[in-house]
């Protein structure tokens, strides 16, 4: 969440309240179709894993901001997207549910049974007659750019994208900071979508803080005792993890789980709890045993489907004796609910008329450090 000004000093003496974002940007249409073009469609953003695609012609197929993307594996195993947009007269051609699916040879429009295949090149024209002047390589599918780093699918829509890894690179929090837990090689073991009534920035800012902790997570703050106390991370540790109570070894009600623990870690790993934050969607969570993540995807000003991924080591999955979830799973599923409430308690607060702006105190800096990412992504002078 790290900005191009100047780093802001966070100790108590230095720190003075800041602004928030005005009402209009969590609940404007305008502010949102500005948003579309400049952070969904303008730079790289997480959509899903690389399992999901594990052989040729598997696909998947997103709502991205409104816009109906998909990704496929070709014969190469190289991964492509493209626009759900047939070359001939735009006509959609692939469902959003269900939102995977493969095909042997190409992708077949339903209108005019146009055909591309698995590098979006149009390779069917029935009824377009020979000789004339029409050429086929005239008119692929219309692509963007896909890469995927520790498992994970990011997208850019930008026509000129810059490189993924100087993208993950411009913030204090990446997924980058923890490629020992190796989560290329882990596997979804548990999803759930929840749909939340708040805009995708509440979101966001509430992963990103822990005043509300006390309040709203009784169950949370017994793991994590740092969060009793509004602070989200412990600036003495590594990587800003936070020690979860004295004898846990799992982030759940009892501190305790039967799942096998991730090989290969630091010793201290094992008794800690990490966030970390990949802007714009991807909210991360590891545990000694699993990664938990969200993507948000927003549905407009107001609406945002937030999918809920518990990630494994495959052999544990495959082992009905080790796979045991449910104590973390059920922890997670009653935090995120939590949240989700509140969340739609501050989106119905920002439309308020009564509401321009609101202030963050020391404890809520890092909702601040997104703010001013949002406005440099936006196009908006930072504060400072």
């Amino acid at each position: 969440m790290q900005t191009e000004q100047e780093p802001i000093r966070y100790d108590e003496r230095a720190w003075k309240p800041r602004p928030t974002l005005s009402g209009p940007d969590y609940t404007s249409l305008e502010n949102f179709d500005e948003e579309r073009e400049r952070i969904w469609f303008g730079d790289w953003v997480c959509i899903g894993r690389t399992e999901e695609l594990p052989e040729p012609g598997d696909y998947i197929v997103r709502d991205l901001a409104g816009e109906s993307i998909f990704i496929t594996r070709n014969e190469e195993r190289d991964l492509h997207g493209f626009y759900n947009v047939c070359s001939h007269r735009g006509t959609k051609f692939l469902d959003d549910e269900p939102a995977a699916g493969h095909i042997r040879k190409a992708f077949v429009c339903p209108y005019h049974a146009w055909a591309y295949d698995l590098n979006g090149r149009l390779v069917g024209t029935p009824n377009v007659k020979e000789g004339e002047l029409f050429d086929r390589s005239d008119y692929p599918l219309h692509g963007f750019a896909v890469e995927s780093y520790a498992g994970f699918l990011f997208v850019s829509l930008a026509r000129e994208p810059r490189s993924l890894m100087e993208w993950m690179g411009q913030g204090a929090e990446s997924v980058n900071m923890f490629d020992r837990f190796k989560m290329d090689e882990l596997r979804v073991g548990v999803r759930i979508v929840y749909e939340v009534e708040a805009n995708w920035k509440i979101v966001v800012e509430n992963y990103n803080e822990c005043l509300h902790c006390p309040q709203i997570h009784p169950e949370l703050v017994q793991v994590v005792p740092l969060f009793r106390f509004g602070e989200v991370w412990d600036e003495e540790t590594r990587d800003d993890g936070n020690w979860m109570r004295e004898g846990a070894t799992s982030f759940t009600k009892t501190g305790e789980s039967e799942l096998p623990k991730l090989p290969g870690l630091q010793p201290e790993d094992y008794s800690m709890y990490y966030g970390a934050y990949q802007f714009p969607n991807l909210m991360l969570n590891l545990h000694p045993d699993c990664v938990m993540y969200y993507i948000g995807y927003p549905k407009g000003p107001s609406r945002t489907t937030v999918v809920s991924e518990y990630l494994f080591r495959p052999e544990t999955i495959a082992d009905p004796s080790a796979f045991k979830p449910e104590p973390v799973v059920e922890l997670w599923d009653l935090i995120s609910k939590q949240d989700w409430e509140v969340c739609q308690r501050a989106q119905t607060g920002v439309g308020s008329r009564a509401f321009t702006t609101g202030v963050y105190p020391r404890q809520d800096r890092f909702l601040y450090d997104f703010n001013e990412r949002y406005r440099k992504e936006m196009g908006r002078a930072l504060l400072g």
